[in-house]
């Protein structure tokens, strides 16, 4: 999809830039975010990130709005507004920590923005912090629940197959829902057993291969087949018409799937992702090789999908044997 076009020179009734004695007005400070999104698109930024900054802006001008404090559209921009939102959202609104971060963040870089181009004085970013979250690892699903989830989808309807498919898949190299949702016949090499996530699908902007069982490989031959069979397209991963099927519908069928086998919590692609990151270090596999084949660009980001269980921390444990080493004759 081509991205729309914005002018940067287009807002002329803005105080000149450089100012040294206010920050500009609530009013100025919506007018500039159109100026702020062509800068941001000219970096190349997803779709999806674009959209972000501008839902999170309809939210932040919805507060405003409803606020009497802020009626006046001359008020001039000021950290303690920013602080009256996240008390709104904390407090008032009672969102999740990660919800308030995820719409703070947006913000957070428009704000950046106008202070490093001397559209407001005060450094209000520093002034703004985000929600401290749980950092517990996230839970697997258990073997139990996987099978269930698998014997769950009727592979007597495409529907069915298909998410049979991308379970396997997830489970197999950890692909994030976005980027299996992308991917075509032409990155499968089945042969060798690979999967290449594309530079312009992947999540970090950086091409990969995961490798793939031999079981996960002839499950998706079959899928593949199918679609050649369609003629519906180059996607392997489709709806149930042919063609291209969105992330958000895919999510919708792994939900359906868990209710319709009683799973006590969500059922969604990321569940599967962390299965198979746990699984793959109780396995033996090193997090440095978890790093690329989950495609985290800091092993911290590796570090929170994994969750071992005590047990498998002293088989690990007994593995090394670190004591016994200086007992031995």
């Amino acid at each position: 999809m081509a991205k729309r076009k914005i002018k940067l020179n287009h807002i002329t009734n803005l105080k000149k830039v450089g100012r040294t004695t206010d920050n500009i007005t609530i009013s100025e400070f919506f007018d500039l975010h159109e100026k702020f999104m062509g800068e941001k698109e000219l970096e190349n930024l997803r779709e999806r990130t674009l959209k972000e900054y501008k839902v999170h802006l309809k939210y932040f001008k919805k507060y405003v709005e409803n606020e009497t404090q802020f009626k006046e559209t001359d008020v001039p921009i000021n950290s303690d507004i920013f602080k009256s939102y996240v008390y709104y959202m904390t407090f008032e609104k009672k969102y999740s920590p990660f919800t308030v971060n995820l719409r703070l963040r947006t913000l957070l870089a428009y704000l950046r923005w106008l202070y490093n181009n001397n559209y407001i004085t005060e450094n209000i970013p520093i002034k703004i912090h985000l929600q401290k979250t749980p950092d517990d690892a996230k839970t697997p699903l258990t073997d139990v629940e996987v099978k269930k989830l698998l014997n769950g989808c009727d592979l007597n309807t495409y529907t069915g197959f298909r998410d049979f498919s991308l379970m396997l898949l997830i489970l197999d190299c950890g692909i994030r829902i976005g980027e299996a949702a992308e991917l075509k016949i032409s990155d499968f090499d089945l042969k060798d057993g690979l999967v290449k996530v594309r530079a312009d699908v992947s999540k970090t902007r950086v091409s990969r291969e995961l490798p793939i069982s031999t079981r996960t490989a002839k499950v998706l031959k079959e899928l593949i087949d199918i679609a050649i069979e369609m003629g519906s397209g180059d996607y392997v991963f489709q709806n149930t018409y042919g063609g291209y099927i969105k992330k958000q519908n895919l999510m919708l069928s792994f939900k359906k799937i868990g209710k319709k086998v009683g799973l006590e919590h969500r059922c969604s692609p990321y569940l599967f992702r962390h299965t198979f990151a746990t699984n793959a270090v109780k396995s033996g596999m090193d997090i440095f090789t978890l790093q690329r084949i989950m495609g985290h660009s800091t092993i911290v980001t590796t570090r929170k999908y994994i969750q071992l269980e005590t047990k498998d921390l002293k088989r690990n444990h007994n593995k090394i044997n670190t004591v016994d080493r200086y007992f031995r004759k």
